[in-house]
């Protein structure tokens, strides 16, 4: 019987358990089974029950010499130093020769967990473990027993596309259902009667870290939005994806030479130069302070120059310079010229720190901080990437220099730094989420969520509540976007999951604003799972409208008016579609009327606004008024007053006409838009003179801007 602890098991994953104790309990040889599971702790409980009972599966019904073996299944935690199942599985035979002995014991096959933990190794690792993979038809030859390999659905696409020759392989696939968790250690077990194995398990949790209260990580806010545009039954939904809070995580090769780091398009030029433009930009007292400061530095750094050898003195002068300007980008000041400098400083410190050392700093941590400055210069990169605004090859190179640099930090990480570790995988996270705008976005959100996960597991969440709290919401957001790309009912589960975690941690009394943003991702998930239900999703539709309402307690037109806009469109979409759950005529009414009034008090703030501040399409949203005020007219009963249905019919018509209107006067190039709300105009009109009469059609088109009348009337 499966012991699952806190985990409730459901009646699906219940038969996929039993269908594959059945098979490997016919205990053939080489057979290769794959098992997925997101849900670590349903996971880990898998195993162990695996492993309790199969040893006692077999029952041997015939009285030979073998009915009193010992049957034994073991688990092994895969070796990240050389991630090889095969040979790892003949090393435990041959540190282990007396379960060689066939007459006394029966291996029963090999789990092997742990293929997640390989997403916070080097490169060269996971190319490595791939390529032991694709070599499973050799390997197989030299091993008897049967694999079981415990795996999560990234890697799982990984190894269809990567291995086709381990995947050609394999005896059956065996998917478990579950909301995604964020990478957690299992506990110690042995699988061996009266021994331990050190050799199959994970390593235990290194110790707390020490904390830098001098120089902490540079790490910024995220501000910017974007907008997903989905079509659903004939609505243009334009909804607010969740935002990530807290600038960027996923460990990556640091086998990476640093010629291999790309360089930026801008050519290099001298420091004096760079800060003598800087300066020249302030005017009065301010530049008089600026020249003073940042040419003594480089006096400094001019004199030390002539010296023959590599001194800290000189990389700290640099360093200083450095953080001169990543001071004052902190303090609100960015200005492309001020982070090129710090940025060009911070590379001078890197290259006296390790010019003639390999990769080895030839000065102390307590001397030059590299870690630190891998960290910032990363950052400043990733700032800059969002500073290009002219050219997009440009950004791509900087963000991709991030990218390496925050790498090439956590190589600079020692097992006292579980706090810094997490920091810089939140920043690698929401580096790759960017990459993700610009080149493979499946892949790299795919690597934004393992950071995210991977930062979790290092994040006290007592000492670093907030960062915890914020990194959950990342990693939702993260979930959210890859759910848009591939696996969508699973990953929106995980954004759910990561979401409703997240909440736990703000008190919207103190932190009112946070809290109304998780509220408002939180019913973008579940509005967004609502649309991949095969069944009735009224249930999902509830939730999102319930997130939904708890926001807009705290997301005030008069505290934050953009955000009370965003969630109130977003609410009137949900009301629409939730309506579409219902037959009955009255619950229909009631729910378009109350999309109406959503969209309405939207439509009312972002009127003070311009376009290009709103994270919602405002001219859909205009049509999406005209179509519930149409759907309540088309649906009305005989009995019901004539007077109300034709002003609901002339209000679809004048939302409609609107957003064409803006459409025209704004010069927006959007022809399927622009065509789709004269096609609604049309089908309004034609309800004028179905319902009403051609008295009432010719008032209707008496309404028609004059250029637009021709087509109208040819369209009717």
């Amino acid at each position: 019987m499966i012991d699952i602890g806190s985990t409730t098991i459901s009646q699906l994953n219940w038969q996929i358990y039993q269908r594959l104790k059945q098979a490997l309990s016919l205990n053939l040889r080489r057979q290769i089974f794959i098992a997925v599971c997101d849900n670590q702790q349903l996971r880990n409980n898998l195993v162990e029950n695996l492993e309790v009972d199969l040893t006692s599966t077999i029952d041997y019904t015939e009285k030979t010499q073998n009915n009193n073996k010992n049957i034994l299944f073991v688990t092994l935690n895969l070796n990240l130093h050389n991630p090889n199942p095969v040979t790892q599985i003949n090393q435990w035979f041959t540190e282990n020769p007396e379960y060689q002995k066939t007459q006394e014991y029966q291996i029963l096959g090999f789990q092997i967990i742990g293929v997640e933990s390989l997403t916070k190794q080097p490169s060269i690792v996971q190319r490595s473990f791939i390529s032991n993979l694709k070599k499973i038809e050799t390997n197989l030859s030299t091993l008897e027993s049967t694999i079981l390999l415990w795996i999560n659905r990234p890697w799982l696409n990984t190894i269809k596309k990567s291995a086709p020759e381990f995947w050609h392989w394999h005896t059956g696939i065996f998917e478990f259902e579950g909301d995604p968790t964020p990478i957690a250690p299992r506990k110690k077990k042995s699988s061996l009667p009266n021994k331990q194995n050190s050799q199959s398990f994970l390593s235990p949790k290194i110790s707390p870290p020490s904390i830098n209260t001098v120089r902490p990580l540079m790490a910024l806010e995220q501000k910017s939005y974007t907008t997903i545009d989905i079509e659903s039954k004939n609505l243009t939904v334009h909804l607010l994806p969740p935002a990530p809070q807290k600038l960027p995580e996923l460990s990556i090769g640091l086998d990476q030479d640093r010629e291999n780091i790309p360089l930026p398009q801008w050519e290099l030029v001298e420091l004096a130069n760079l800060v003598w433009s800087e300066i020249s930009r302030k005017s009065g007292e301010e530049k008089t302070s600026l020249e003073k400061q940042q040419f003594q530095i480089l006096k400094q750094i001019q004199d030390l120059n002539k010296s023959k050898y590599p001194s800290p003195e000189l990389a700290i002068a640099y360093q200083a310079l450095g953080d001169f300007h990543r001071d004052r980008v902190l303090a609100g000041e960015i200005s492309e010229q001020s982070l090129i400098i710090a940025i060009r400083a911070y590379e001078m410190v890197i290259e006296w720190t390790f010019q003639e050392a390999g990769y080895k700093s030839q000065f102390s941590p307590s001397q030059i901080p590299v870690l630190d400055i891998f960290n910032d210069l990363a950052t400043l990169y990733w700032m800059l990437s969002r500073q290009i605004k002219s050219s997009k090859s440009d950004s791509l190179v900087y963000l991709e220099r991030s990218i390496i640099l925050y790498q090439m930090a956590i190589g600079e990480i020692n097992q006292s730094q579980e706090e810094t570790y997490a920091r810089l995988q939140k920043n690698l996270g929401l580096a790759y989420g960017d990459l993700a705008n610009y080149q493979e976005a499946e892949k790299n959100w795919e690597k934004s969520v393992m950071a995210y996960q991977e930062a979790i597991l290092y994040l006290d969440t007592v000492t670093y509540t907030q960062d915890y709290a914020s990194t959950l919401n990342n990693l939702g957001a993260a979930y959210w976007n890859l759910a848009q790309h591939t696996q969508a009912v699973a990953h929106l589960q995980g954004a759910i999951s990561a979401y409703g975690e997240a909440i736990d941690y703000f008190t919207p009394e103190i932190e009112p604003l946070n809290y109304a943003m998780i509220q408002n991702n939180l019913g973008i998930a579940y509005w967004n799972l609502a649309q991949f239900q095969q069944q009735p999703s009224e249930t999902l539709m509830l939730k999102a409208v319930d997130a939904y309402l708890e926001a807009l307690k705290y997301r005030t037109p008069e505290i934050a008016p953009l955000a009370c806009a965003a969630t109130k469109n977003n609410l009137g979409t949900t009301y629409w579609h939730l309506a579409n759950q219902f037959e009955e005529h009255q619950i229909r009414s009631q729910l378009f009327h109350q999309a109406i009034a959503a969209y309405s008090q939207a439509v009312s703030i972002a009127q003070h606004f311009s376009p290009s501040q709103l994270t919602f399409d405002l001219l859909a949203t205009y049509n999406n008024i005209g179509l519930a005020y149409y759907q309540i007219v088309i649906e009305a009963k005989i009995t019901s007053d004539k007077d109300s249905q034709m002003s609901n019919l002339e209000s679809a018509l004048d939302y409609h006409l609107l957003a064409y209107t803006r459409w025209q006067q704004t010069n927006i190039d959007a022809v399927q838009g622009k065509e789709t709300t004269v096609n609604h105009i049309v089908r309004t009109i034609r309800t004028f003179y179905n319902k009403y009469g051609i008295q009432r059609q010719n008032l209707a088109l008496a309404k028609i801007p004059s250029h637009l009348l021709p087509k109208i009337l040819t369209m009717l």
